[in-house]
């Protein structure tokens, strides 16, 4: 097994107690993901344009990402190499490339964990709640 390299996306959201994915929906293209901290009593949301793909998965199941997406403070990461997007190119039947301006971006949270290919850099909103 190959180790993932991937560095943390800094946002102005950060998380002092545990997060969760509520919601993931897709509209018209873009995706729209939902964490809530019910302990910091915050929500986050993240927009993906240009979306390529997605996964969403039990933590336990991508154990290849820890400890690369297990930075303090951080869940959302940008995956350089050996994530999904790489997994996935190692199929014959694949026919997306890197190079094409597609990134990977991996969030971690306590339930699930979310993978993204993505032609542009996510967006995040916090509000109180």
């Amino acid at each position: 097994m190959q180790l993932i390299d991937a560095e943390a996306v800094e946002t102005t959201c950060t998380f002092q107690s545990s997060v969760d994915i509520t919601n993931v929906r897709l509209e018209w293209g873009e995706l729209v993901v939902t964490l809530t901290s019910g302990g910091d009593r915050k929500v986050a949301t993240v927009r993906f344009s240009e979306v390529a793909g997605f996964r969403l998965l039990d933590e336990g199941n991508l154990l290849e990402f820890w400890p690369a997406c297990a930075a303090v403070n951080a869940w959302l990461f940008l995956i350089k190499k050996n994530g999904w997007f790489d997994l996935e190119s190692s199929r014959p039947g694949f026919l997306l490339e890197k190079g094409l301006g597609l990134s990977e971006y991996f969030i971690a949270s306590q339930n699930s964990c979310l993978s993204v290919l993505s032609g542009e850099e996510p967006t995040v909103e916090t509000y109180s709640i």
